[in-house]
């Protein structure tokens, strides 16, 4: 059986010659990877692209949230001024009424 299965071997492990277009087949195949590789930079400039259009974008609606959130909180206190001084000046002609001047 030993020398049943060292045959076996052998006939499998015994050296083959490659065919005529063998080096043609792999100069081709490393040739289009190279191309493919060189196209392929596209790919990982317009993903980081993308990523800081999207931070950038995202950036200004924010800052723009900011603004017009600023704005209302103006306007209120713009509004609560106005009242107050409202309110101030109707105490002063009720105090400036009640006392005779």
């Amino acid at each position: 059986m030993s020398d049943d299965f060292e045959s076996q071997l052998r006939a499998a492990l015994r050296p083959v010659a490659p065919s005529d277009d063998f080096t043609p087949k792999i100069m081709a195949r490393i040739a289009a990877k190279r191309r493919l590789a060189r196209r392929a930079w596209w790919i990982p400039a317009s993903l980081a692209a993308s990523l800081l259009i999207a931070i950038g974008a995202q950036r200004h609606v924010q800052e723009s949230r900011e603004r017009e959130n600023g704005m209302e909180a103006r306007r209120e206190v713009v509004e609560a001024l106005r009242l107050t001084s409202q309110k101030l000046n109707l105490a002063y002609e009720v105090v400036k009424s009640q006392s005779g001047v």
